[in-house]
């Protein structure tokens, strides 16, 4: 039951960015930021990141974290490209292959960081 409710997380996180995705490309909520499209996919895909971490108890993490990485990195990329393709459906928008980097990238850099917290706190 533990496990179950530690990606509770990734799942809201999931939700909150389809239902962004969901928003016309001319919609106020989404011109409302001032940021790079780039620098947004990259903070939306940190925290995802994060979350998927935070699914996986941290023995694996120790145990095998290139495996926990790629878990991660494939979790994200996955769930970026259905976000990029589901994107071309909606008005004012289009799927982009280089968010989609931006995505995968981001990831990455949430797995370091999350990998050298939990390395911090357990000492």
């Amino acid at each position: 039951m533990k496990n179950v409710l530690r990606i509770i997380p990734a799942i809201l996180v999931m939700a909150a960015l389809f239902m962004l995705s969901t928003l016309p490309g001319n919609d106020p909520l989404l011109n409302s930021v001032q940021l790079s499209d780039k620098i947004e996919h990259f903070i939306a895909y940190f925290v995802l990141g994060i979350a998927f971490c935070m699914w996986i108890p941290s023995k694996k993490w120790f145990a095998k974290p290139v495996v926990c990485g790629v878990i991660v990195v494939v979790l994200c990329t996955l769930f970026g490209l259905s976000d990029e393709f589901h994107q071309t459906f909606v008005p004012g928008r289009s799927g982009d292959l280089y968010d989609l980097a931006v995505d995968s990238a981001s990831s990455v850099v949430a797995i370091f960081a999350y990998f050298l917290f939990i390395r911090i706190i357990k000492k």
